[in-house]
Formats: C-alpha cells, sequence, structure tokens
C-alpha cells in the first residue's frame, strides 16, 4: 500500500506491509493513511472499487500493460524503485519478518529528504527519548 499526498511531486510516502490485495484490506489500510473524502487514483485493480463505500473518491484507470501503470502513478513506481535498490545496495535483501522496520526506515529517511544534514542526530534524539533500551536478546530474537 503506498500512499501520497501530493499530486504534482512527491509528498510523503507511507508504505505498509499488507495480508493480501482484497477490497477489505485495501480499503483498511487507505483509511489508516489517507483522509476521507480525498480523490484517490489507482491501477484497474477491482478490490479498489471498494473506496466509495468507504468515503473516498475514487478514480480507477484501466491499464493495457502492466508497463503503462509506471504512467499513471509514476511516484508509485519510483519509489518502489528506490526502496528496490536501497535495500539491495544497503542490506543486500531483507527478511519478511522485518520487511515492515526496512519500510518504515526508507519511508522516514525519504520523507525528510530535504533536511539530511541533521538526519543522524534527529534520529539519535528519538531513539534516546522515545525509546527504551533494546537488550541483547531483543535484537536477535526472531
Amino acid at each position: 500500500m503506498i500512499e501520497f499526498v501530493h499530486l504534482t511531486g512527491l509528498g510523503r510516502a507511507h508504505l505498509h506491509v499488507i495480508e493480501n490485495a482484497s477490497a477489505k484490506t485495501l480499503t483498511n489500510a487507505a483509511g489508516a493513511t489517507i483522509q476521507l473524502g480525498s480523490t484517490v487514483k489507482t491501477d484497474g485493480w477491482r478490490a479498489y472499487r471498494a473506496l466509495p463505500n468507504a468515503g473516498y473518491l475514487h478514480e480507477p484507470h484501466v491499464q493495457a500493460t502492466p508497463q503503462a501503470a509506471s504512467e499513471l502513478l509514476p511516484w508509485a513506481h519510483i519509489v518502489i524503485a528506490n526502496f528496490k535498490r536501497w535495500q539491495l545496495d544497503v542490506f543486500h535483501g531483507v527478511s519478511a519478518a522485518h520487511l515492515q522496520s526496512y519500510l518504515d526506515e526508507f519511508c522516514y529517511r525519504l520523507n525528510r529528504r530535504e533536511v539530511r544534514l541533521d538526519l543522524f542526530r534527529r534520529i539519535l534524539n528519538r531513539c534516546l527519548l522515545y525509546t527504551p533500551p533494546t537488550t541483547y536478546s531483543e535484537l536477535i530474537a526472531t
């Protein structure tokens, strides 16, 4: 599930692992990040048809080929491609068990890309102020 705030250019991205692509799951995911009444522009996936009943304006666009989706939703494709490249370059792959943590870190960095000089200090500050210490057994737990 990807949600972007701005129509012109990339605003803030939110990436979430979801169980499946059913109407119920996608509608719940939209409700977690997209303001009711917003216009949601999607490809032609049938499960998105439930969005109007959940309080969204829906603009479905059926694509002739999967490649045409990158023209409809270019920022979604750019963000996904950047995530894939980042995780391969930095981590050389990701574990499904920790995928949401990787997505959270990627979005945190992406959404603060304009103020990168201060990124490390802000991450460290948040860890110290808002996170209890993590024990070694918690770090290695699976």
